[in-house]
């Protein structure tokens, strides 16, 4: 459920804003020096319980956003029961394990922050989420569409929420298998740990995906659109997989998180939905007259994987070459520390083909050519992979 709040959290909390087409607007009211408490996450029953907190950002909003470090954070029940969640750093906070959590007693969050300011949600119920029926996907002229489906045979959930991580394989534009060896002075085979042409990109989703049969006579969810993928983007360049996460909410959380995905994704124009005010179920005990960004809400989440390979598309091409020819670097130990390690945006790399040193010396090219590390992956292999 974690997602990165923009600027658009400051307008959140202002509402009912609207300025002229051709003025910048200044707003008159004034945020805490230190920005309004945004909390991400959900009470979970069945996996490990976590939370991100942070702070929004004055306008206009260009700097890192702040994260809330140092709080004590737990997790009550209405039966006097209590969970306290692990400073994990970066402002993330979780339980130990999955706690067993009662689904029919209610919860709520309580914050207490290293400024001494105390922060505590209402109760909420319990929501027990269906399965989902099935994560697939559909081939088009734009690219691939992820979609998810699910039912409740009782017809008692009728609103959801979706979020995914997401994970890809990528290959540099060509393979390195020898680098410079500081020690030595010399060109070296590549122990594995150092292999730069397989890399690995994770991400999480980032908008808030919402759905609900309150309109239908079954409670059913059929095909919602999670994610495009473009038509040959790096994602699916080799091997791809999502896991889609799915929790139950009540109506009035729904609510919030509808106002929510309107102010941060419909605004454009002064024809779009104008910014909406925004009430959480999160209060400062402190200061109430403070206002919090995020709904606390409870219940379990139902997850599943899916898995697309380049293999199995039709006519998906993706490549990346090297914009420059491959250039020789002489054999001389003084060239090479010249050119691996003195000019910082040449690669320690003696590339395929050929497979060893020419007459002349080694061939080599730019890092962001070899070093798959340079398009902001990592070559270290997710243990979820599987080859």
């Amino acid at each position: 459920m974690e997602r990165t709040f923009t600027i658009w959290a400051m307008l959140f909390i202002v509402g009912g804003l609207f300025c002229q087409c051709q003025d910048k607007y200044v707003s008159p009211y004034r945020s805490p020096n230190t920005g309004y408490l945004v909390v991400e996450g959900y009470i979970s029953g069945n996996t490990p319980i976590q939370y991100t907190l942070s702070r929004t950002l004055p306008l206009p909003g260009d700097s890192t956003i702040p994260k809330e470090a140092g709080a004590t954070v737990e997790v009550e029940g209405s039966d006097n029961s209590s969970i306290s969640l692990l400073d994990r750093g970066g402002g993330v906070y979780s339980s130990a394990d999955t706690p067993m959590l009662n689904a029919r007693i209610r919860y709520r969050l309580r914050i207490h922050t290293t400024e001494g300011e105390d922060y505590l949600s209402d109760f909420v119920p319990f929501r027990s989420t269906p399965p989902i029926d099935s994560v697939n996907w559909v081939e088009s002229s734009n690219g691939v569409n992820i979609y998810v489906s699910t039912h409740d045979p009782a017809n008692a959930t009728r609103y959801y929420e979706w979020n995914y991580d997401e994970t890809w394989e990528y290959h540099s534009a060509e393979q390195s298998v020898e680098e410079y060896d500081t020690a030595t002075g010399h060109v070296i085979v590549r122990p594995p740990l150092s292999q730069v042409y397989r890399c690995w990109h994770e991400a999480i989703s980032t908008n808030i995906l919402l759905g609900s049969s309150i309109k239908l006579a079954q409670d059913v969810i059929y095909e919602q659109p999670l994610e495009l993928l473009p038509r040959n983007s790096v994602q699916l360049s080799v091997l791809y997989t999502t896991l889609v996460k799915q929790w139950a909410l009540t109506d009035s959380a729904y609510n919030y998180a509808s106002i929510m995905q309107k102010n941060t994704e419909s605004l454009g124009s002064i024809f779009d939905v104008q910014p909406s005010e925004l009430n959480g179920n999160i209060h400062c005990l402190t200061n109430p007259a403070e206002q919090v960004v995020g709904y606390i809400s409870a219940g379990t989440i139902q997850q599943q994987r899916l898995w697309i390979s380049a293999a199995q598309l039709t006519g998906w091409t993706y490549s990346y070459s090297c914009p420059g020819p491959d250039f020789v670097v002489p054999l001389d130990s003084v060239d090479l520390y010249k050119y691996y390690i003195a000019h910082q945006d040449m690669p320690i790399v003696a590339h395929l083909p050929p497979r060893s040193a020419i007459s002349d010396g080694w061939t080599s090219n730019y890092a962001y050519c070899i070093d798959c590390r340079s398009q902001g992956g990592t070559n270290i292999m997710p243990l979820i992979w599987p080859y």
